[in-house]
């Protein structure tokens, strides 16, 4: 770990990122965190950063964290789920810049230790890629999935262009030095085409991990049923010996 970066503790716990932004990292992170629950873990969902944050009442609202504390039933305060607001919707380190700010990770460190020492497993969710810068340039998603030092999930899609993404994710992982857990093809259609169908093969032949869930379109996620929905497409993944091979 680098000496520059704050201490923190190593917790149990995974790293959902994705191939891209808007892949649905969120929907997976706080879906595996109620899925969790519902099996009795203590498990809690950690952003450490969103930007495109909106403004209610004069401030900022980190509306990941509130759908996954909504989702997953969580009593945190968003502040805790994620440490770090910024309001442009841009790569954190060029969201802060253009605010004005800088982004403390003694600040990200705080909230990580207070959840590590109160959770037995956290979810913690990258924001964008792994190449998106956190802090200038020199800080990226990758960096911060080095410091945490957890296990990865990748997030992909399920349509053309996904296996060099895919692949490439998790190549770029492994060349890190951490261990992938396998991958999440989410919003898998109902009738998926060709590409579809043979995508999910093709990624497993060639990055050596597992797909270890395919998530279906779930229109409305906010009711009931739809949150049902979820839990039911990722519970699977606790059986899968990927799983297992990290957490028996």
């Amino acid at each position: 770990m680098n000496a520059h970066w704050p201490e923190i503790p190593r917790a149990p716990g995974v790293f959902v990122t994705g191939t891209d932004t808007d892949v649905g990292k969120t929907v997976i992170a706080a879906g595996l965190t109620a899925a969790l629950r519902a099996q009795g873990v203590q498990a809690a969902y950690f952003k450490p950063i969103q930007s495109g944050a909106p403004e209610e009442g004069g401030r900022l609202i980190a509306t990941d964290a509130r759908f996954a504390k909504e989702l997953a039933l969580l009593a945190e305060p968003l502040s805790v789920l994620t440490p770090v607001t910024l309001k442009l919707p841009l790569a954190p380190a060029v969201a802060a810049a253009q605010a004005g700010v800088r982004i403390d990770l003694e600040v990200i460190a705080a909230a990580y230790r207070d959840l590590a020492s109160r959770y037995e497993f956290l979810v913690v969710e990258g924001a964008g890629g792994l190449y998106v810068p956190l802090v200038d340039n020199h800080f990226l998603v990758l960096d911060l999935a080095r410091w945490l030092q957890l296990p990865l999930i990748v997030v992909a899609r399920p349509g053309l262009g996904t296996i060099n993404h895919s692949v490439m994710t998790v190549k770029t992982i492994e060349h890190a030095g951490l261990p992938v857990v396998g991958v999440i093809i989410n919003q898998y259609p109902d009738n998926p085409n060709l590409a579809a169908r043979t995508n999910p093969g093709i990624i497993e032949a060639i990055s050596g991990r597992p797909i270890l869930a395919k998530v279906p379109v779930i229109p409305d996620l906010e009711s009931g049923q739809g949150k049902a929905a979820l839990i039911r497409a990722l519970h699977p993944i606790f059986e899968s010996p990927a799983w297992r091979q990290f957490w028996a």
